[in-house]
């Protein structure tokens, strides 16, 4: 039973959409604009950084307050803390009242990471931003969170249960940057210094 109300609540967090709902009152659908993303980087490209950030943050707490929640309900139950969180995320990407389109669920996983252990997303985090940096890739810090996390819950002996919910939320991530990687491909990517930027293959 707890883990069908961790999954019922992080989904139901999760679905609540700022980005969305901004974009709305501006008087446009923000998956009709920009990267065609319900989240927090479109609504800073469509919106300005104001919208973006306050997007970013409230993503980010939604999925630490659906595992702040469950661990009053459930407290000892951590592998239904971490499902919540894992639902809140997929709730992000794939809100019902949307059709099924929302964000890419990447601050929501951020704020997971986080709510389980700080010290560990305070890691990815640099490691994400330095890999970014030096390659001029957004998508460099999306790769080392869900790279990581997985890992990190097999590594820690975690339960079966969060370790496979670990790495389907990040596989379910990962699909929804393939858009990106294409991007690069395609030298059409927009980096960290605003212009486009490209995965350069050697020649054979």
């Amino acid at each position: 039973m707890n883990y069908i109300i961790a999954l019922l609540l992080g989904y139901g967090l999760g679905c609540i959409n700022p980005a969305y709902f901004f974009a709305k009152a501006k008087g446009f659908d923000i998956r009709t604009r920009g990267t065609m993303s319900a989240g927090a980087s479109n609504a800073k490209t469509t919106m300005g950084w104001k919208y973006g950030i306050f997007c970013a943050l409230y993503d980010a707490l939604k999925s630490v307050l659906a595992m702040f929640i469950i661990q009053k309900l459930f407290p000892g139950s951590n592998d239904a803390t971490i499902l919540a969180g894992c639902s809140a995320v997929i709730g992000h990407i794939f809100p019902f009242y949307l059709n099924f389109k929302g964000g890419k669920g990447f601050a929501a996983y951020i704020g997971m990471v986080f709510a389980i252990n700080w010290k560990l997303g305070l890691i990815l985090l640099a490691i994400g931003a330095i890999l970014s940096l030096l390659t001029n890739w957004v998508v460099m810090a999306t790769l080392t969170f869900i790279l990581s996390f997985p890992i990190y819950n097999i590594v820690t002996h975690a339960q079966p249960i969060t370790i496979i919910s670990s790495v389907i939320v990040s596989l379910v991530i990962l699909y929804k940057h393939i858009i990106n990687f294409r991007r690069l491909l395609n030298k059409e990517e927009i980096g960290i210094n605003g212009k486009h930027v490209g995965i350069k293959l050697k020649k054979q």
